[in-house]
């Protein structure tokens, strides 16, 4: 079941409503974030959200008033990568806010996830069809490097609280990665706009 729901974003230009890319310029690879540039695109992304069940999951770690928030939802793509760029996705909210990864595409395998232990040392997840990661706060991480004849698809998901007050910390990182976003009041804005609004 879950396989079928991931599937539905295996020909990303066959996905209704409107959608923007967002490519990071200093990393040294070809990744880019495909995500919903208009309501119609988001429910796409949140119809998955909800059919696999990942709120379930962060629930019980969040601050909530009523539910867990999907702020985006985005397909990364990419086919290739000379260096690791380690990064946090989110940094100083409290693990408020969750990216959740599972593979579209069937050869993220060895083109998968680098990490940093807490012993400083380096680590290796594979993506595997049918599986998840999810992680919150701290969590240093790179793309592998490596490359792919064919783009390797990762559908991916930033959720998390629906208390404003909490959004100023979110905002930072989901808002360098995507054209629009939910906000934990439920409001679908441009990512440009003034998180405090």
């Amino acid at each position: 079941m879950a396989r079928d729901i991931v599937e539905r974003f295996s020909d990303p230009a066959a996905l209704p409503g409107k959608y923007s890319t967002v490519r990071p310029s200093q990393w040294l690879s070809d990744i880019k974030w495909i995500s919903a540039a208009d309501e119609e695109a988001f429910d796409v992304f949140e119809s998955a959200f909800d059919d696999l069940e990942i709120a379930a999951r962060g629930e019980a770690y969040l601050d909530l008033d009523r539910k867990v928030r999907l702020y985006a939802g985005f397909l990364v793509v990419r086919s290739r990568c000379s260096e690791p760029e380690f990064h946090v996705d989110w940094l100083n909210a409290n693990n408020e806010a969750f990216t959740c990864l599972t593979p579209v595409s069937a050869n993220g395998g060895p083109f998968g996830l680098l990490y940093k232990r807490l012993t400083g040392e380096v680590g290796e997840y594979e993506y595997s069809l049918g599986e998840a990661i999810a992680f919150g706060d701290n969590f240093v991480h790179s793309t592998k490097p490596g490359r792919s004849d064919e783009p390797v698809v990762l559908l991916s998901f930033v959720y998390g609280t629906d208390k404003m007050e909490h959004w100023p910390k979110i905002y930072p990182t989901v808002g360098r990665q995507v054209t629009h976003v939910r906000q934990p009041d439920g409001r679908f804005v441009r990512a440009d706009a003034n998180p405090s609004e």
